[in-house]
């Protein structure tokens, strides 16, 4: 992909390939996918809770760590898994737009570079219903663009 981008005279982060999706076109697929997965993960796992209680917040952890960093509080999860390219987009909308809190420590000048192979990136959502709907009330980053995981 850097090597199209440079073949066409342009930047590798704003290059649309042939016949590709822009990032703004990325980015709504971004948003449409969380959307219809808050929905799904709402339905499925939400118990009678009042209308002002949330989870607990999970811990707060490391930029580097331990496979379960953030999650051990958290009764719910997913795994989504997707190209590199894209995960750059997702993070870009969690942090500028969803005003995602950052762990201490984050590489703030690569964070919305393209990770390493089979990077990691984990971000804790928060639900909150309001009437029929599940709705994002708080997101966290608890670490981006880890490689660790993956023995040289």
């Amino acid at each position: 992909m850097k090597e199209m981008a440079k073949a066409a005279g342009q930047s590798f982060p704003g290059f649309t390939p042939p016949e590709g999706e822009t990032q703004e076109q990325v980015k709504e697929r971004v948003k449409e996918f969380l959307e219809k997965m808050l929905q799904q993960m709402g339905s499925e796992h939400w118990r009678d809770r009042g209308k002002d209680e949330h989870a607990s917040s999970p811990e707060i952890s490391p930029v580097e760590g331990k496979a379960d960093d953030g999650v051990r509080a958290v009764p719910v999860h997913a795994l989504v898994v997707t190209h590199g390219a894209y995960m750059c987009v997702a993070v870009h909308y969690f942090v500028e737009e969803l005003r995602c809190f950052l762990p201490q420590g984050v590489d703030k000048a690569n964070m919305f570079s393209v990770g390493p192979n089979t990077g990691l990136c984990r971000f804790i959502l928060t639900l909150k219903k309001e009437d029929d709907a599940f709705k994002l009330s708080g997101t966290r980053c608890v670490f981006l663009n880890r490689g660790d995981h993956v023995k040289m």
